[in-house]
């Protein structure tokens, strides 16, 4: 249950800081849809972004730095 609230909180944070819908960014998390979240970026940002998630290699080199890992952890408890 303690990692729920961790992430509602996370994703309430997100939503405030990105202005963008809290139900926006479930979606996204569930991973029906990142594009709205994209959307909110800079241009030259939601490009980067955009080809990371489309690059295995790339996405595995972001997730294993050491601020992924320690988002990841923070959610996993």
């Amino acid at each position: 249950m303690a990692d729920k609230e961790q992430i509602n909180k996370l994703i309430k944070k997100l939503s405030e800081r990105m202005g963008t819908p809290e139900s926006d960014i479930r979606s996204a998390v569930n991973g029906s849809s990142y594009s709205k979240l994209l959307q909110k970026l800079p241009s030259d940002k939601a490009r980067e972004m955009e080809d990371i998630l489309g690059d295995e290699d790339k996405a595995r080199e972001l997730l294993n730095t050491p601020q992924a890992k320690a988002i990841i952890k923070k959610l996993m408890g």
